[in-house]
């Protein structure tokens, strides 16, 4: 899912979420270099396609703007991808160490001495508080206010300083926490905030503050320059303790709309790299020899979904099951009849795989391997359809039910090619069993419109998966905490594994839970996955020691060399 920021909002996502998917960005940093960029083998040139709206971290909310906080600002805790588990492992950044207590309801972080902000000033345990304290205020409208519910506040969300935080020192900071159970590490974790800048802004006055595009910052780079709609210059910070002078010194992410324009200035060297390549442009690049290419594995699905009540009925606020797709049986009817091995072959190649459950590949630790994918069968399709009541009785070719035809629209956002390639292989899929898909392309913020008002009886659509795994948004049934739910669909098994995850418990509990969670899913087909997709990430063979995690990209970009 992609992100659009809405500096109005209160009640944002954080941009870690989901995600969903865009393409990336170019940076440059070196301390102490000329602006002409003296040492070219420590540059970087990253080619991204739009430019970011903000680089502060009070309002940061797209996947670019993630990318550039990753460089620019640090957090207490580096977190570190473990592929062979598809976990995240915390390890010291800021903090040198922390205590947790498992019996308790608090953290202490010790930080490491001698931090310095990038004027030069000590980054100390009250930057820690201040950073949490301000993204709690209402009054700041900052992208991550509403989430500290495990926080002590106050009635408008904002965090109690005076019951949360207990200052041991200079560099120890004890923090509170109301509902330990649900406690996780990564509530705390985020970028810090120099307290000293903000601290003489009025909070009604931070956002439309200059601080916000000319940042303090704590990171292994610093901004040198914004140009904006052309490029992002950093350059690497000799103050933070990450600084390596062998590494590489400077990144420019370079804004570069036309996708072939991009491409040509990778395939010629003015770029070094770019990621969210199509899957068909990979054989030219490699082919130019100079190129290599890697991927980010799987965190985004495409998908199409079924609703489970009454488009109609819902829009009078009315409950009724939907005539179509109410039915369990259907829905797998459904699934069989489409041919999802050639969706994913004419789209993704092999940068992806089919895979039915709603959790992806990446979680290994989660994933229910007794659990077999849905196989293209649309013989047995129709046999389950007409299990299920549904016959064509006219010979017309259509079934019918109840004296309704099988005949119903699916609903796409327009301009997305491969999306409407796809619609259309499924619409002759089932058409092939006597079902009438008609295909209805809406723009992009009407169909996410539609999607939340769940005015569709079908759509296809695309998600990004959150790390940590959090399934709860997407399948509660619960109305005002799942806005996600599009397909409404309702399960109270399901419901009761969902609230049984707790953030603070074992691995070994967590992974019980989600198998038998994918099992309700298989059983029940609420949806119809199609495929999840990599991120292709194409970069000049010159640059060394890229790490390719599904926490991005950049994450660890200053240990990068050339």
């Amino acid at each position: 899912m992609k992100f659009i920021k809405n500096s109005s909002s209160k009640n944002k996502t954080p941009f870690y979420l989901t995600i969903i998917t865009t393409v990336l960005l170019i940076l440059v940093g070196f301390s102490g270099c000329s602006k002409s960029s003296e040492n070219k083998n420590k540059l970087v040139v990253v080619g991204i396609q739009s430019d970011v709206s903000t680089i502060s971290p009070l309002y940061a909310f797209d996947l670019q703007e993630g990318h550039l906080l990753d460089l620019l600002f640090l957090k207490p805790a580096f977190e570190n991808w473990n592929d062979s588990l598809g976990i995240i492992e915390l390890k010291p950044m800021l903090a040198e160490s922390w205590v947790i207590n498992k019996d308790s309801n608090f953290v202490t972080l010790n930080l490491r001495k001698n931090l310095k902000w990038s004027d030069g000033k000590p980054i100390t345990v009250d930057d820690i508080i201040f950073s949490l304290d301000i993204y709690s205020d209402p009054k700041v409208n900052s992208r991550l206010y509403g989430l500290f519910n495990n926080f002590y506040t106050s009635n408008d969300l904002h965090i109690d300083i005076k019951k949360t935080f207990r200052k041991n020192s200079e560099t120890s900071v004890t923090i509170f926490f109301k509902d330990y159970q649900n406690f996780t590490f990564l509530d705390i974790n985020h970028a810090i905030m120099p307290a000293h800048i903000y601290k003489n802004i009025k909070r009604e006055d931070v956002e439309t503050s200059d601080v916000n595009f000319n940042p303090v910052t704590s990171g292994p780079f610093k901004l040198y320059k914004w140009d904006r709609d052309q490029k992002i210059h950093l350059w690497a910070d000799s103050s933070c303790y990450l600084f390596n002078p062998d590494k590489v010194q400077e990144i420019i992410f370079k804004i570069i709309p036309d996708e072939y324009s991009l491409l040509t200035q990778l395939k010629n060297g003015e770029i070094d790299i770019t990621e969210d390549i199509k899957s068909e442009k990979v054989k030219e690049l490699v082919d130019n020899g100079n190129i290599k290419i890697g991927s980010i594995k799987g965190r985004n699905y495409d998908y199409i979904g079924w609703n489970h009540i009454d488009p109609a009925a819902k829009q009078k606020k009315q409950a009724k099951p939907n005539n179509y797709f109410s039915s369990a049986k259907t829905r797998k009817a459904l699934s069989l009849a489409i041919n999802r091995k050639e969706i994913f072959q004419s789209i993704v190649g092999k940068y992806g795989e089919i895979y039915d459950s709603p959790i992806s590949p990446i979680f290994k630790i989660y994933l229910e391997d007794s659990l077999k994918n849905i196989e293209y069968n649309p013989t047995l399709a129709k046999k389950m359809l007409e299990e299920d009541g549904w016959k064509d009785l006219n010979g017309d070719g259509i079934l019918e039910k109840n004296n309704q035809k099988f005949s119903f629209k699916i609903y796409a956002a327009s301009g997305n090619s491969k999306r409407e390639f796809a619609a259309t292989i499924i619409k002759n899929n089932l058409k092939e069993i006597g079902i009438d898909a008609r295909l209805a392309y809406v723009e992009k913020n009407g169909f996410v419109d539609g999607l939340l008002s769940r005015k569709y009886d079908a759509w296809i659509a695309g998600w990004s998966i959150e790390i940590p795994l959090n399934l709860y948004s997407y399948w509660s049934s619960d109305p005002d905490k799942s806005m996600l739910n599009f397909s409404s669909f309702t399960n109270y098994e399901l419901e009761k594994l969902l609230n049984q995850v707790k953030p603070a418990q074992e691995e070994t509990e967590k992974i019980s839970i989600y198998k038998n969670v994918s099992k309700i899913f298989k059983e029940n087909e609420p949806v119809t996955i199609l495929f999840w997709s990599d991120n292709i990430i194409a970069y000049n063979k010159r640059i060394k020691n890229i790490s390719f995690s599904p926490l991005g990209l950049f994450y660890g970009a200053w240990n990068w060399e050339k």
